[in-house]
């Protein structure tokens, strides 16, 4: 299997973008906010924080360390260090904290590794023409942040940039984007040598191991799995962590790749399932889509294979939980807020649009957030492929609160449905549940055909007229289906302050960061699921030659292709 691997050394120069509320006066107030304690002595513990806060605690003693001095804590004095640096290739990132040095001159000393599949490469354009923030480039990202109190912050700034209803930041300190090329190398190289990234300074190494062509990893043939290399990718070549999911077909797991130590989510698809319930056309639409569509904002697809009972796909494990789950948690989002995540579904849906693909199936249960916040659609059992712009198609599917009046009538539709239900959509986030919602769903069909859209009356005027404008029941009167297309819905007022450039580069600051912890963080995932032993069970499903082969060219592996 190819692997990128990333070594960061040292970074220096690092500078906040704003000055920190942090003197004596400060200090002392807070002091003087506490009650039923030692003014005097708590004073002088915070000056004594306050001087831990130039230095990086090594979090990870030396175990050789003389550990006779039971009272010397200092090397935990700070849980967590102050600065960080996130990697993140293909979108899977690694979080890199320091072992030693201070907060202008951490040192990390790490190294990470990538899965490069060919997937990814074939997506890549590699055209010199290309925008810098083109989400198609295959590019390596470095970001450097730092935790700041909010106590600490600006009130301008806080207010300004960031989420000021979290006790603290993650402060960006610096930001590089590394396009890489990885098509034409057929031996290992050295792409950068010790290379300083001009944002403060960062130091780093990368290397890139491309497989042999001459020894592609061949698919276990569904008649002799023993006889395959022992190198093909196969449920062994994982460390299984833990249930994240179930579905009808199958469930889905946290996974480790052994090799490159890389988080994955893994979902496993029993054949005779979907075979017996008619529903092999849609898991391979599934398949397709996530190895077809380049999109930040879409979860990418990294590896899939087969045994004899059993389909599997390695995804992109993203951890920050459901947009469902945060919206149900706090009942609605304010507006800028909202406006993110839309934009970003905007962006993914017309990716999908662009390959010709209807999505048919937004909900907040099908949108996950990444450990940064940022939205990651999922889930595309109910895509519809090869549908050009005024092709209609008439499969009734989707989620009763969000089907388009066309598909109810079953009058046939088009791409359009996607802009219904992301009007849809937004309603919900600003006020907490869809326009038509009722417990009913005959009576929830009958709204969604004939009430007139309500609004409460502190809805944003601009957020009010676009989400009008998407619910038109007429679809070739709705934003989105004129002669501008998908232009008009870019260029809705509602849109004025988003530079999409920068958005599909990823480069605004989320308005909100779930709590995760790291890779392996599951917290954002339901105990119903977690709590259960992660196992590959065992089926003995028989399958006939006839039945195998209409799973022919599901596997890839290594530099294969996907068929």
């Amino acid at each position: 299997m190819s692997c990128l691997t990333v070594k960061v050394y040292n970074g220096k120069n690092f500078n906040l973008p704003f000055g920190l509320i942090l003197n004596d006066y400060v200090l002392q107030k807070i002091a003087d906010c506490s009650d039923s304690c030692n003014k005097s002595y708590l004073f002088n513990n915070i000056k004594k924080v306050s001087s831990y806060l130039n230095t990086v605690p090594n979090i990870y003693p030396n175990s050789n360390n003389n550990t006779n001095n039971s009272n010397d804590n200092s090397s935990n004095y700070i849980k967590n260090p102050l600065v960080y640096t996130t990697i993140e290739f293909d979108k899977a990132v690694s979080l890199v904290e320091p072992c030693a040095g201070f907060i202008r001159n951490p040192i990390f000393n790490n190294v990470s590794a990538f899965d490069v599949s060919q997937i990814s490469i074939n997506n890549a354009v590699q055209s010199n023409n290309q925008h810098e923030y083109n989400c198609n480039y295959l590019v390596l990202v470095i970001q450097v942040f730092i935790k700041i109190p909010n106590i600490l912050i600006p009130r301008f700034y806080l207010n300004s940039k960031l989420n000021s209803k979290s006790p603290s930041q993650d402060i960006l300190l610096g930001y590089s984007r590394i396009p890489l090329d990885l098509s034409s190398y057929n031996s290992k190289i050295r792409l950068l040598n010790h290379y300083w990234l001009k944002f403060g300074y960062v130091c780093i190494t990368v290397d890139y191991r491309p497989v042999i062509k001459n020894s592609l990893l061949s698919l276990p043939s569904s008649s002799s799995s023993n006889n395959s290399s022992s190198l093909a990718l196969s449920i062994d070549k994982f460390d299984l962590l833990k249930v994240i999911g179930k579905g009808s077909f199958g469930k889905v797991m946290q996974v480790r790749k052994k090799d490159t130590q890389r988080i994955y989510a893994l979902k496993s698809i029993r054949k005779s399932l979907i075979i017996s319930r008619m529903e092999v056309i849609h898991t391979l639409a599934e398949r397709t889509v996530l190895a077809k569509v380049k999109n930040p904002f879409i979860t990418s697809l990294k590896f899939s294979f087969q045994s004899n009972e059993k389909l599997y796909l390695v995804l992109d494990f993203i951890n920050g939980g459901e947009l469902f789950y945060h919206l149900q948690k706090e009942g609605k989002f304010d507006l800028k807020r909202s406006k993110f995540y839309i934009s970003e579904l905007f962006s993914a849906l017309n990716a999908l649009h662009e390959f010709n693909i209807i999505y048919r199936d937004l909900k907040p249960e099908n949108i996950l957030l990444d450990y940064q916040g940022h939205i990651s659609l999922c889930d595309f059992g109910l895509c519809k492929l090869n549908l050009a712009s005024d092709d209609k198609t008439n499969t009734f599917c989707g989620t009763p609160e969000y089907l388009a009046p066309e598909l109810l009538l079953n009058k046939g539709y088009t791409r359009s449905v996607d802009w219904w239900t992301l009007g849809i959509l937004l309603y919900e986030m600003l006020v907490g549940l869809p326009p038509f919602y009722d417990e009913k769903i005959p009576i929830m069909y009958k709204k969604i055909l004939n009430d007139n859209l309500l609004f409460p009356s502190d809805i944003d005027e601009l957020a009010r007229d676009l989400i009008q404008r998407l619910l038109i029941r007429s679809p070739e009167k709705r934003l989105g289906s004129g002669v501008n297309g998908v232009e008009d819905i870019k260029n809705h007022r509602f849109f004025h302050d988003i530079d999409w450039d920068q958005l599909n580069g990823k480069k605004y600051t989320p308005p909100f960061k779930p709590p995760v912890n790291n890779a392996f963080d599951t917290s954002n995932f339901d105990d119903e699921f977690t709590n259960e032993m992660p196992t590959d069970s065992v089926v003995n499903d028989y399958l006939s030659k006839s039945v195998q082969k209409q799973f022919e060219g599901w596997t890839y592996v290594a530099d294969s292709k996907l068929t």
